[in-house]
Protein backbone atom coordinates (compact mmCIF):
# COMPACT_ATOMS: atom_id res chain seq x y z
CA UNK A 1 0.00 0.00 0.00
CA UNK A 2 1.24 3.53 -0.72
CA UNK A 3 0.92 5.01 2.79
CA UNK A 4 -0.41 8.41 3.89
CA UNK A 5 2.57 10.42 2.57
CA UNK A 6 2.61 9.02 -0.96
CA UNK A 7 3.69 11.78 -3.34
CA UNK A 8 5.89 13.58 -0.80
CA UNK A 9 9.60 13.62 -1.66
CA UNK A 10 12.19 14.03 1.06
CA UNK A 11 15.87 14.66 0.44
CA UNK A 12 18.06 13.86 3.41
CA UNK A 13 21.70 14.77 3.94
CA UNK A 14 22.29 13.05 7.23
CA UNK A 15 24.55 10.75 9.19
CA UNK A 16 24.48 8.42 12.20
CA UNK A 17 21.10 8.26 14.01
CA UNK A 18 19.34 11.56 14.61
CA UNK A 19 18.93 12.79 11.03
CA UNK A 20 18.36 9.38 9.43
CA UNK A 21 15.74 8.48 12.06
CA UNK A 22 13.80 11.66 11.32
CA UNK A 23 13.78 10.84 7.60
CA UNK A 24 12.86 7.21 8.39
CA UNK A 25 9.51 8.43 9.70
CA UNK A 26 8.72 9.78 6.23
CA UNK A 27 9.88 6.56 4.54
CA UNK A 28 7.67 4.52 6.88
CA UNK A 29 4.71 6.70 5.94
CA UNK A 30 5.16 6.11 2.21
CA UNK A 31 7.15 9.20 1.20
CA UNK A 32 9.94 8.90 -1.38
CA UNK A 33 13.05 9.47 0.72
CA UNK A 34 16.26 10.10 -1.21
CA UNK A 35 19.29 9.64 1.01
CA UNK A 36 22.20 11.67 -0.33
CA UNK A 37 25.48 10.14 0.79
CA UNK A 38 29.12 11.19 0.36
CA UNK A 39 31.39 8.86 -1.61
CA UNK A 40 32.17 6.74 1.49
CA UNK A 41 28.52 6.70 2.52
CA UNK A 42 26.80 7.40 5.82
CA UNK A 43 29.24 6.57 8.62
CA UNK A 44 26.64 4.29 10.22
CA UNK A 45 27.21 1.82 7.36
CA UNK A 46 30.46 0.91 9.14
CA UNK A 47 29.45 1.00 12.82
CA UNK A 48 29.59 -2.65 13.90
CA UNK A 49 28.83 -2.15 17.60
CA UNK A 50 29.41 -4.75 20.32
CA UNK A 51 29.46 -8.54 19.89
CA UNK A 52 28.95 -8.46 16.13
CA UNK A 53 30.11 -11.68 14.42
CA UNK A 54 28.46 -10.86 11.08
CA UNK A 55 30.45 -10.59 7.84
CA UNK A 56 31.86 -7.18 6.94
CA UNK A 57 29.53 -6.92 3.94
CA UNK A 58 26.39 -7.36 6.08
CA UNK A 59 24.22 -4.37 6.93
CA UNK A 60 25.16 -2.83 10.26
CA UNK A 61 22.53 -2.41 12.96
CA UNK A 62 22.33 1.42 12.93
CA UNK A 63 22.15 1.62 9.16
CA UNK A 64 19.48 -1.07 8.93
CA UNK A 65 17.46 0.41 11.78
CA UNK A 66 17.39 3.97 10.47
CA UNK A 67 17.42 3.63 6.68
CA UNK A 68 14.81 1.08 5.65
CA UNK A 69 12.83 1.93 2.54
CA UNK A 70 15.00 4.80 1.34
CA UNK A 71 16.82 5.36 -1.97
CA UNK A 72 20.56 6.08 -1.94
CA UNK A 73 22.28 8.63 -4.16
CA UNK A 74 26.05 9.06 -3.87
CA UNK A 75 27.64 12.36 -4.80
CA UNK A 76 30.36 14.70 -3.60
CA UNK A 77 28.57 17.93 -2.73
CA UNK A 78 31.92 19.79 -2.60
CA UNK A 79 32.32 19.49 -6.38
CA UNK A 80 30.47 21.60 -8.92
CA UNK A 81 28.83 18.58 -10.50
CA UNK A 82 27.82 17.13 -7.12
CA UNK A 83 26.40 20.46 -5.99
CA UNK A 84 24.43 20.76 -9.22
CA UNK A 85 22.96 17.27 -8.69
CA UNK A 86 22.02 18.05 -5.11
CA UNK A 87 20.29 21.30 -6.05
CA UNK A 88 18.38 19.52 -8.79
CA UNK A 89 17.08 17.14 -6.13
CA UNK A 90 16.17 19.99 -3.78
CA UNK A 91 14.32 21.83 -6.53
CA UNK A 92 11.85 18.93 -6.76
CA UNK A 93 11.68 18.06 -3.06
CA UNK A 94 9.04 18.85 -0.48
CA UNK A 95 11.28 18.40 2.57
CA UNK A 96 15.02 18.63 3.16
CA UNK A 97 16.35 17.04 6.34
CA UNK A 98 19.88 17.35 7.71
CA UNK A 99 21.75 16.84 10.95
CA UNK A 100 25.06 18.09 9.57
CA UNK A 101 26.39 21.05 11.47
CA UNK A 102 25.29 24.37 10.00
CA UNK A 103 28.86 25.43 9.23
CA UNK A 104 29.47 22.20 7.31
CA UNK A 105 26.31 22.78 5.28
CA UNK A 106 27.38 26.33 4.52
CA UNK A 107 30.75 25.06 3.26
CA UNK A 108 28.81 22.88 0.82
CA UNK A 109 26.84 25.90 -0.41
CA UNK A 110 23.77 24.86 1.57
CA UNK A 111 23.25 27.86 3.82
CA UNK A 112 19.97 27.07 5.57
CA UNK A 113 18.37 30.50 5.21
CA UNK A 114 19.56 30.59 1.61
CA UNK A 115 17.81 27.33 0.82
CA UNK A 116 14.48 28.73 1.98
CA UNK A 117 14.99 31.79 -0.20
CA UNK A 118 15.98 29.72 -3.21
CA UNK A 119 13.22 27.10 -2.87
CA UNK A 120 10.19 28.91 -1.42
CA UNK A 121 8.02 25.77 -1.08
CA UNK A 122 10.74 23.64 0.52
CA UNK A 123 10.39 22.67 4.18
CA UNK A 124 13.97 22.75 5.48
CA UNK A 125 14.38 20.72 8.68
CA UNK A 126 17.65 20.96 10.61
CA UNK A 127 18.49 19.22 13.88
CA UNK A 128 21.73 19.66 15.78
CA UNK A 129 23.05 18.99 19.26
CA UNK A 130 22.38 22.11 21.26
CA UNK A 131 20.03 24.38 19.32
CA UNK A 132 20.53 27.04 16.61
CA UNK A 133 21.43 29.90 18.99
CA UNK A 134 23.78 30.42 21.93
CA UNK A 135 27.50 29.91 22.48
CA UNK A 136 27.36 26.18 21.73
CA UNK A 137 25.14 26.36 18.66
CA UNK A 138 27.77 24.68 16.49
CA UNK A 139 29.37 22.49 19.16
CA UNK A 140 29.92 18.89 18.13
CA UNK A 141 27.45 16.41 19.61
CA UNK A 142 27.03 12.71 20.04
CA UNK A 143 24.06 11.21 21.87
CA UNK A 144 25.69 10.92 25.30
CA UNK A 145 26.73 14.58 25.33
CA UNK A 146 23.15 15.75 24.78
CA UNK A 147 21.90 13.36 27.47
CA UNK A 148 24.41 14.78 29.92
CA UNK A 149 23.74 18.41 28.99
CA UNK A 150 19.96 17.95 29.16
CA UNK A 151 19.93 16.41 32.63
CA UNK A 152 18.70 12.92 31.75
CA UNK A 153 21.89 11.19 32.89
CA UNK A 154 21.75 12.93 36.26
CA UNK A 155 18.37 11.31 36.94
CA UNK A 156 19.43 7.72 36.26
CA UNK A 157 21.13 5.38 38.69
CA UNK A 158 21.37 5.08 42.45
CA UNK A 159 21.83 8.16 44.63
CA UNK A 160 25.00 6.81 46.25
CA UNK A 161 26.70 5.99 42.93
CA UNK A 162 27.72 7.90 39.81
CA UNK A 163 24.95 8.72 37.32
CA UNK A 164 24.16 5.92 34.87
CA UNK A 165 23.36 6.83 31.26
CA UNK A 166 20.22 5.17 29.86
CA UNK A 167 21.02 2.15 27.71
CA UNK A 168 19.60 3.71 24.57
CA UNK A 169 20.31 6.66 22.26
CA UNK A 170 17.47 8.63 23.76
CA UNK A 171 18.83 12.05 22.75
CA UNK A 172 19.26 11.15 19.10
CA UNK A 173 15.87 9.46 18.85
CA UNK A 174 14.17 12.26 20.78
CA UNK A 175 15.65 14.86 18.46
CA UNK A 176 14.59 12.78 15.46
CA UNK A 177 11.00 12.59 16.66
CA UNK A 178 10.91 16.33 17.28
CA UNK A 179 12.27 17.05 13.81
CA UNK A 180 9.87 14.64 12.07
CA UNK A 181 6.93 16.23 13.90
CA UNK A 182 8.22 19.70 13.09
CA UNK A 183 8.62 18.93 9.38
CA UNK A 184 5.13 17.45 9.22
CA UNK A 185 3.86 20.65 10.86
CA UNK A 186 5.75 22.62 8.22
CA UNK A 187 4.01 20.67 5.47
CA UNK A 188 0.61 21.37 7.04
CA UNK A 189 1.49 25.07 7.23
CA UNK A 190 2.61 25.03 3.59
CA UNK A 191 -0.74 23.58 2.53
CA UNK A 192 -2.38 26.71 3.95
CA UNK A 193 0.19 29.37 3.03
CA UNK A 194 1.94 27.90 0.01
CA UNK A 195 5.28 28.61 1.63
CA UNK A 196 7.97 26.39 3.08
CA UNK A 197 10.18 27.51 5.92
CA UNK A 198 13.29 26.77 7.95
CA UNK A 199 12.62 24.56 10.96
CA UNK A 200 15.21 23.89 13.63
CA UNK A 201 15.32 21.72 16.70
CA UNK A 202 17.96 19.86 18.69
CA UNK A 203 18.71 16.81 20.78
CA UNK A 204 19.19 19.09 23.80
CA UNK A 205 15.70 20.49 23.31
CA UNK A 206 14.30 16.98 22.97
CA UNK A 207 15.78 16.06 26.35
CA UNK A 208 13.82 18.89 27.92
CA UNK A 209 10.64 17.76 26.16
CA UNK A 210 11.10 14.25 27.52
CA UNK A 211 11.48 15.62 31.06
CA UNK A 212 8.86 18.37 31.05
CA UNK A 213 7.07 17.11 34.15
CA UNK A 214 10.18 16.51 36.23
CA UNK A 215 11.85 19.77 35.21
CA UNK A 216 8.65 21.68 35.89
CA UNK A 217 8.47 20.20 39.38
CA UNK A 218 12.03 21.31 40.15
CA UNK A 219 11.37 24.80 38.79
CA UNK A 220 7.99 25.17 40.48
CA UNK A 221 8.96 23.97 43.94
CA UNK A 222 12.57 25.09 44.03
CA UNK A 223 13.48 21.60 45.21
CA UNK A 224 15.63 19.93 42.60
CA UNK A 225 14.75 16.29 41.94
CA UNK A 226 17.57 13.77 42.12
CA UNK A 227 17.98 10.17 40.98
CA UNK A 228 16.41 7.53 43.18
CA UNK A 229 17.64 4.17 41.94
CA UNK A 230 14.82 1.78 41.10
CA UNK A 231 12.19 4.40 41.97
CA UNK A 232 10.93 7.39 40.02
CA UNK A 233 12.37 10.56 41.59
CA UNK A 234 9.02 12.38 41.58
CA UNK A 235 6.71 9.57 42.68
CA UNK A 236 6.74 9.14 46.45
CA UNK A 237 4.89 5.86 46.42
CA UNK A 238 5.36 2.07 46.28
CA UNK A 239 5.89 2.56 42.52
CA UNK A 240 9.22 0.94 41.64
CA UNK A 241 11.16 -2.10 40.47
CA UNK A 242 11.27 -5.13 42.77
CA UNK A 243 12.86 -8.58 42.49
CA UNK A 244 10.96 -11.83 42.79
CA UNK A 245 12.36 -14.66 44.87
CA UNK A 246 13.97 -16.12 41.76
CA UNK A 247 15.48 -12.79 40.74
CA UNK A 248 13.06 -11.57 38.06
CA UNK A 249 12.63 -7.76 38.07
CA UNK A 250 9.05 -6.48 38.10
CA UNK A 251 7.90 -2.87 37.72
CA UNK A 252 5.05 -2.31 40.17
CA UNK A 253 3.11 0.83 39.23
CA UNK A 254 -0.05 0.95 41.33
CA UNK A 255 -3.06 -0.84 42.74
CA UNK A 256 -5.89 1.33 41.46
CA UNK A 257 -8.68 0.07 43.75
CA UNK A 258 -8.94 -0.72 47.44
CA UNK A 259 -9.91 -4.31 46.64
CA UNK A 260 -6.83 -4.88 44.50
CA UNK A 261 -4.56 -3.31 47.14
CA UNK A 262 -6.10 -5.57 49.77
CA UNK A 263 -5.80 -8.63 47.54
CA UNK A 264 -2.09 -7.96 47.04
CA UNK A 265 -1.28 -7.91 50.73
CA UNK A 266 -3.44 -10.94 51.44
CA UNK A 267 -1.63 -12.78 48.62
CA UNK A 268 1.78 -12.08 50.21
CA UNK A 269 0.53 -12.81 53.76
CA UNK A 270 0.82 -9.23 55.06
CA UNK A 271 -2.85 -8.24 55.61
CA UNK A 272 -1.91 -5.65 58.23
CA UNK A 273 -0.54 -3.42 55.41
CA UNK A 274 -4.09 -2.93 54.14
CA UNK A 275 -4.83 -0.67 57.11
CA UNK A 276 -1.81 1.65 56.73
CA UNK A 277 -3.39 5.08 56.35
CA UNK A 278 -0.66 6.62 54.18
CA UNK A 279 -1.50 4.22 51.29
CA UNK A 280 -5.27 3.72 51.61
CA UNK A 281 -6.24 5.39 48.32
CA UNK A 282 -5.20 5.08 44.69
CA UNK A 283 -4.04 8.72 44.69
CA UNK A 284 -1.67 8.08 47.55
CA UNK A 285 -0.39 4.85 46.01
CA UNK A 286 0.40 6.53 42.69
CA UNK A 287 2.24 9.37 44.44
CA UNK A 288 -0.24 12.19 43.82
CA UNK A 289 -0.13 13.22 47.48
CA UNK A 290 3.66 13.49 47.38
CA UNK A 291 3.97 12.49 51.02
CA UNK A 292 7.15 10.80 52.21
CA UNK A 293 5.55 9.67 55.46
CA UNK A 294 5.89 5.90 55.65
CA UNK A 295 7.59 5.74 52.25
CA UNK A 296 10.68 3.82 53.30
CA UNK A 297 8.53 1.41 55.28
CA UNK A 298 6.11 0.55 52.47
CA UNK A 299 8.94 0.15 49.96
CA UNK A 300 10.74 -2.18 52.37
CA UNK A 301 7.58 -4.25 52.73
CA UNK A 302 7.12 -4.33 48.96
CA UNK A 303 10.68 -5.65 48.57
CA UNK A 304 9.96 -8.41 51.09
CA UNK A 305 6.63 -9.20 49.44
CA UNK A 306 8.11 -9.66 45.99
CA UNK A 307 11.05 -11.60 47.37
CA UNK A 308 8.64 -14.02 49.07
CA UNK A 309 7.28 -15.43 45.80
CA UNK A 310 8.75 -16.84 42.59
CA UNK A 311 7.89 -14.89 39.48
CA UNK A 312 5.50 -17.55 38.16
CA UNK A 313 3.37 -17.16 41.31
CA UNK A 314 3.50 -13.37 41.10
CA UNK A 315 2.59 -13.38 37.41
CA UNK A 316 -0.41 -15.65 37.93
CA UNK A 317 -1.72 -13.46 40.75
CA UNK A 318 -1.06 -10.13 39.03
CA UNK A 319 -2.77 -11.24 35.83
CA UNK A 320 -5.80 -12.13 37.95
CA UNK A 321 -5.96 -8.53 39.25
CA UNK A 322 -6.66 -6.19 36.28
CA UNK A 323 -6.64 -3.12 38.55
CA UNK A 324 -3.00 -3.66 39.50
CA UNK A 325 -0.74 -1.99 36.95
CA UNK A 326 2.57 -3.80 36.60
CA UNK A 327 4.97 -5.29 34.05
CA UNK A 328 7.90 -7.65 34.07
CA UNK A 329 11.07 -5.79 33.11
CA UNK A 330 11.91 -7.23 29.72
CA UNK A 331 15.25 -7.49 27.96
CA UNK A 332 15.85 -7.23 24.24
CA UNK A 333 15.28 -10.96 23.65
CA UNK A 334 11.84 -10.62 25.26
CA UNK A 335 10.97 -7.43 23.38
CA UNK A 336 11.83 -8.94 20.00
CA UNK A 337 9.47 -11.88 20.60
CA UNK A 338 6.76 -10.19 22.70
CA UNK A 339 3.35 -11.30 21.31
CA UNK A 340 2.01 -7.77 21.85
CA UNK A 341 4.76 -6.27 19.69
CA UNK A 342 4.22 -8.92 17.03
CA UNK A 343 0.44 -8.50 17.00
CA UNK A 344 0.75 -4.76 16.36
CA UNK A 345 3.58 -5.08 13.81
CA UNK A 346 5.85 -3.12 16.11
CA UNK A 347 8.40 -5.86 15.47
CA UNK A 348 8.38 -7.36 11.97
CA UNK A 349 10.61 -9.61 9.87
CA UNK A 350 12.81 -8.35 7.05
CA UNK A 351 14.84 -10.58 4.72
CA UNK A 352 18.37 -9.22 4.35
CA UNK A 353 21.03 -10.05 1.80
CA UNK A 354 24.04 -11.87 3.31
CA UNK A 355 22.43 -12.56 6.72
CA UNK A 356 18.87 -13.55 5.82
CA UNK A 357 15.66 -12.92 7.82
CA UNK A 358 15.91 -10.75 10.93
CA UNK A 359 13.50 -8.86 13.16
CA UNK A 360 13.31 -5.10 12.93
CA UNK A 361 11.16 -2.26 14.27
CA UNK A 362 8.10 -1.59 12.10
CA UNK A 363 6.32 1.69 11.36
CA UNK A 364 4.56 1.75 14.80
CA UNK A 365 1.51 3.69 13.53
CA UNK A 366 -1.61 2.19 11.94
CA UNK A 367 -3.91 3.99 9.50
CA UNK A 368 -7.40 2.79 8.62
CA UNK A 369 -7.54 4.30 5.12
CA UNK A 370 -3.91 4.59 4.05
CA UNK A 371 -2.08 1.64 5.62
CA UNK A 372 1.67 1.58 5.38
CA UNK A 373 3.80 -1.14 3.83
CA UNK A 374 6.04 -3.46 5.78
CA UNK A 375 9.57 -2.03 5.96
CA UNK A 376 11.62 -2.34 2.78
CA UNK A 377 15.34 -3.04 2.62
CA UNK A 378 17.75 -0.20 3.25
CA UNK A 379 19.61 0.84 0.10
CA UNK A 380 23.03 -0.26 -1.00
CA UNK A 381 25.52 2.58 -1.23
CA UNK A 382 24.59 4.61 -4.32
CA UNK A 383 22.10 1.96 -5.44
CA UNK A 384 19.69 4.51 -6.91
CA UNK A 385 22.10 7.21 -8.10
CA UNK A 386 21.55 6.65 -11.81
CA UNK A 387 17.74 6.41 -11.68
CA UNK A 388 17.16 9.29 -9.29
CA UNK A 389 19.50 11.73 -11.00
CA UNK A 390 18.17 10.84 -14.44
CA UNK A 391 14.71 11.60 -13.08
CA UNK A 392 15.79 15.15 -12.17
CA UNK A 393 17.26 15.79 -15.61
CA UNK A 394 20.98 15.01 -15.32
CA UNK A 395 22.65 13.70 -18.42
CA UNK A 396 24.08 10.19 -18.55
CA UNK A 397 27.56 11.66 -19.08
CA UNK A 398 27.28 13.80 -15.93
CA UNK A 399 25.93 10.87 -13.89
CA UNK A 400 28.81 8.70 -15.10
CA UNK A 401 31.28 11.44 -14.11
CA UNK A 402 29.70 11.68 -10.64
CA UNK A 403 29.97 7.93 -10.18
CA UNK A 404 33.55 7.85 -11.41
CA UNK A 405 34.54 10.63 -9.03
CA UNK A 406 32.84 8.94 -6.07
CA UNK A 407 34.59 5.64 -6.85
CA UNK A 408 37.92 7.42 -7.07
CA UNK A 409 37.39 9.10 -3.68
CA UNK A 410 36.46 5.76 -2.12
CA UNK A 411 39.59 4.10 -3.51
CA UNK A 412 41.78 6.87 -2.13
CA UNK A 413 40.15 6.71 1.29
CA UNK A 414 40.35 2.91 1.46
CA UNK A 415 44.04 3.10 0.52
CA UNK A 416 44.64 5.70 3.24
CA UNK A 417 42.87 3.55 5.81
CA UNK A 418 44.99 0.55 4.84
CA UNK A 419 48.18 2.61 4.96
CA UNK A 420 48.90 2.24 1.27
CA UNK A 421 50.81 4.92 -0.63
Amino acid sequence: MPGPLEGIRVVELTTAIQGPAAALFFANMGADVVKVEPPMGDSSRYHRGAKNPLPAEAFTAPFLAMNKGKRSVVLDAHTDLGADALHRLLSQADVFISNYRALALTRMGLDLEGLVAKYPRLVVGHVNGFGPLGPDADKAMLDGAAQARGGVVSMCGHPDAPPTPPGTSIADHGGAMQLALACMTGLVSRSATGKGQLIRTSSLGAQLWLQMWELQHSALTGNMLTRDGQYHPNLKAPYGVYLSRDGIPVQFVAAMTEDSWASWWIFVDKPEMILVEEWNSAGKRIGISGSETGLDEVRAEMKKAFASRDFAELEAFLYSEPEIIWERVRGHADVLTDPQNLANDYIVDIDLPVTGPVKTVGSLISFSETPTDAPHLPPGLGEHTDAVLADVGMSQNDIAALNEHAASVREEMYAALLGES
